[in-house]
């Protein structure tokens, strides 16, 4: 990492701050995306014996309203993704503030990850019972990036819990969960418009 030396035009004193690094490597990406917390599902579907298969998924986000569209990325070399294939569906089962160890099992290799879990079957996946929302999708397209499968997906059925239990959040390798720090955003989902030319401008 390396660093310099800013002096602000608000006082005379001076702090040493981070600059951006290039080249970096695999530890440092990894590092700085955890900044960015998300939110964390298990992507559910069934095997070609009738088995649950399902892997533990923070990269899920919504793509499009018109047509209901969404992705989430798959390792290349995971096993989920060859029944994901054979399958063409998956569930989406969102998961809630108290469920980080159920998402560790989600997230280990070779063992019966669907132990002590309570699921019922759906014809996109199974759904766990205890997660707090879930949409059924059926893979409409796969780009291949870098180290990872790009899976984009059209919903076909959804629901979420009636009593707006809290969600989990993955942030910098730990489990936490939301708090509401500021009012909603307007009824489109958009940012407020901020006024041009706002903002300070730092050396």
């Amino acid at each position: 990492m390396e660093f310099r030396a800013v002096k602000y035009a608000s006082g005379d004193w001076l702090q040493e701050e981070s600059i951006m690094v290039a080249p970096f490597d695999a530890a440092d990406f990894r590092r700085t995306l955890g900044y960015l917390p998300t939110g964390v599902t298990v992507i559910t579907t069934t095997g070609p014996l009738g088995e649950p298969v399902g892997m533990a998924c923070n990269s899920f986000t919504s793509v499009s309203l018109e047509p209901p569209l969404v992705m989430f990325c798959a390792g290349n070399t995971s096993s989920t993704l060859i029944d994901l294939r054979k399958s063409g569906t998956f569930c989406v089962n969102v998961l809630g503030s108290g469920q980080g160890e159920l998402c560790r099992q989600f997230s280990v290799k070779d063992i019966d990850r669907f132990a002590g879990v309570r699921w019922r079957d759906s014809q996109a996946g199974p759904e766990l019972c205890d997660a707090i929302a879930w949409m059924s999708c059926s893979i409409e397209t796969e780009h291949v990036a870098g180290d990872h499968v790009i899976l984009i997906a059209r919903v076909t059925g959804l629901r979420a819990g009636q009593d707006e239990p809290a969600p989990l959040v993955f942030h910098r390798g730990r489990f936490g969960s939301f708090c509401e720090t500021a009012g909603p955003l307007a009824a489109t989902g958009a940012l407020p418009r901020p006024a041009a030319g706002g903002g300070t401008r730092e050396p």
